[in-house]
Parts: structure tokens; C-alpha cells; sequence
């Protein structure tokens, strides 16, 4: 089991350093977080009417939380790195 869990620890690391570049540019970032809150997002309305969440709900407010939490974690990320320099043209 700790290889899945180091395998995925792995797999968010690099998640978060591609939508942490990606998070400097500001047309991506915006097309990335409307695609994922249209989509993957459970809306407000769209709530479980259940007193116990149904096992499907329960999910989707797992992936729901984990989509938020990486989205945040590249976010600060990117406002926490320099500024990268331009590429050098030497032509």
C-alpha cells in the first residue's frame, strides 16, 4: 500500500509544479479553474438531499476537496516563485 501512496504523493507533486507554471499565464489559469469548477465540481444545487451523504456524493466531495487543495497549493506556488527570466536570444 505504501507504494501506491509514495506513487501518488509523486504524481500530485508533479501536478502541482505544471499548473504552478501554468498558473502564471493568466488565460490557462482561468480556462483550468472553469473547466474543473464546470465540471468535476459538484454545484451547490446539485447536493445530496440524504441526512448520510451516499457513497457516490462522499466521493465526489473527496475529489471535489483534492482538485481545490492542489489548485490552491500551485497557486501559492506560482505567487511564492520569482519571476522567470526570458529566454536569452544569442542569435
Amino acid at each position: 500500500m505504501e507504494n501506491i501512496e509514495f506513487r501518488l504523493a509523486a504524481h500530485r507533486e508533479i501536478l502541482v509544479a505544471v499548473l504552478s507554471a501554468l498558473a502564471k499565464n493568466d488565460n490557462a489559469w482561468l480556462v483550468i479553474n472553469r473547466i474543473l469548477e464546470e465540471e468535476l465540481i459538484v454545484q451547490d444545487h446539485e447536493e445530496d438531499p440524504g441526512i448520510v451523504p451516499s457513497e457516490a456524493f462522499a466521493r465526489q466531495n473527496a475529489v471535489t476537496a483534492e482538485i481545490s487543495s492542489i489548485l490552491q497549493d500551485a497557486s501559492a506556488r506560482a505567487a511564492a516563485e520569482p519571476a522567470a527570466a526570458a529566454p536569452k536570444n544569442d542569435r
